[in-house]
């Protein structure tokens, strides 16, 4: 089996010897290096494979203009990070590039972090930080990155920061050199969207998907569940969708705690990729415990979803708004795209007796889709919840027929 490489990313010039500490583990662990500088402050004092010029010319600059101007951290640094990730990304493509490594501070972290963050789902990703025990969602976003906590400040070697550098060095190498066991002949991948409250359904989607021979991947629709599953679209690793739960929508227009972002339910539409299209969980605007409601929201049906988070029903104008949106989103597609109604409830919360029941909220809500809709998109209404086994099988079917490219009609019919 051929030698695996690790990439070493980070500041040579104030962390020499911590990164050559590294390399020589790593190298020890079997694997190969390379160093990549993205150090701005003195001449590097290990010698890398890439040099900072090289960098910043593959971030669209000249190294030493940037240099002229006397630049902060503010201007470096994106130019640096563009162009290590620039980098990288090609290594990984050419198979010269195995796994990546990188440790530091804020600064460093941040630099490494928005490197591995432009890198494919899969490839190993490691951060030793003093950052790793806080907050990590920035740095980590919407990948695999792995932070192992570096316990002091990483100035230097000593008792305590060589075990750490050593054990981090090992872990790239096994990350790097496991050999993944795969399926053979991989089936055609589909995303399903959910959250709690639509779980049931998004489950038995995924049986029925599972049955028809489809591998699924479920994405927990909270803000970096669409992020995420959009990012796997641009890869090319998506073929299908069964966009369950669009709660990412209605929370980034009023200010939810699950806000997705303003691409959300753009880019399978855009790459045209066969997806169904539910309203589910479009009845909730989530915030923390009832005292963190605004004040615009509150006096409205709420429900406390668990200690931490409180749902608050969207009303009928806000409903009207989100169906627009969502149209104007997917009207530009190309792909095959349909959409599916649980007329009965959009989420366990908003069914007949539920605490987020308003039924007339809802048909606005359909009304507005079927206005705003492009012809040729089609709207099949159903009597149904969202988590009812016979709307969920629906839903898979109709993506099935589509993703086999089958004729749509059923029973039922289309756009009912």
């Amino acid at each position: 089996m051929r030698k695996k490489t690790v990439v070493i990313l980070g500041c040579m010039d104030t962390k020499g010897e911590e990164y050559g500490y590294i390399k020589r583990h790593v190298e020890r662990g079997g694997c190969s290096t390379l160093i990549i500088d993205v150090g701005v402050v003195n001449p590097p004092t290990l010698l890398p494979d890439i040099t900072r010029e090289e960098v910043a010319r593959a971030g669209g600059e000249d190294f030493g203009n940037l240099l002229s101007e006397g630049p902060t951290r503010e201007r470096i640094s994106p130019v640096m990070a563009k162009g290590a990730a620039a980098v990288v990304t090609r290594l990984i493509g050419g198979d010269r590039a195995h796994g990546i490594i990188s440790c530091g501070g804020t600064q460093g972290s941040t630099l490494a972090a928005l490197v591995m963050q432009e890198l494919p789902v899969g490839f190993p990703k490691l951060i030793v930080s003093t950052m790793a025990s806080g907050n990590t969602a920035n740095l980590v976003g919407i990948k695999d990155i792995t932070m192992m906590f570096s316990v002091a400040d990483i100035m230097g070697l000593n008792r305590v920061s060589r075990k750490i550098l050593g054990r981090a060095a090992g872990a790239i190498c096994g990350m790097a050199s496991v050999e993944i066991e795969q399926e053979s002949g991989e089936r055609p991948l589909v995303a399903i969207t959910t959250v709690g409250i639509t779980t049931p359904g998004a489950m038995r989607a995924k049986e029925v998907l599972t049955e028809a021979g489809f591998d699924t991947i479920v994405f927990h629709a909270v803000g970096t569940g669409g992020r995420a599953m959009e990012s796997l679209m641009k890869e090319g690793q998506i073929n299908g969708v069964i966009d369950l739960a669009t709660i990412e929508v209605v929370q980034e227009m009023l200010g939810g705690y699950l806000a997705g972002s303003p691409e959300r339910m753009t880019v399978a539409t855009r790459l045209g990729i066969p997806q169904v299209i539910c309203p589910g969980a479009v009845t909730c605007n989530t915030f923390g415990p009832p005292e963190t409601i605004p004040e615009r929201f509150k006096g409205r049906q709420a429900v406390r979803h668990s200690a931490l988070y409180t749902n608050v029903r969207t009303n009928a104008d806000e409903l009207r708004a989100l169906a627009k949106v969502q149209a104007d989103r997917v009207n530009p597609g190309l792909g095959p795209i349909e959409w599916l109604i649980p007329m009965k409830g959009f989420c366990s919360y908003s069914v007949s007796g539920g605490p987020l029941f308003n039924p007339e909220a809802d048909r606005e809500y359909l009304n507005t889709l079927r206005r705003e809709l492009r012809a040729g998109i089609p709207v099949h209404v159903r009597e149904l919840d969202i988590n009812a086994p016979a709307f969920a099988t629906e839903a898979a079917e109709r993506l099935i027929a589509m993703m086999k490219g089958l004729p749509a009609d059923r029973p039922g019919g289309r756009g009912v």
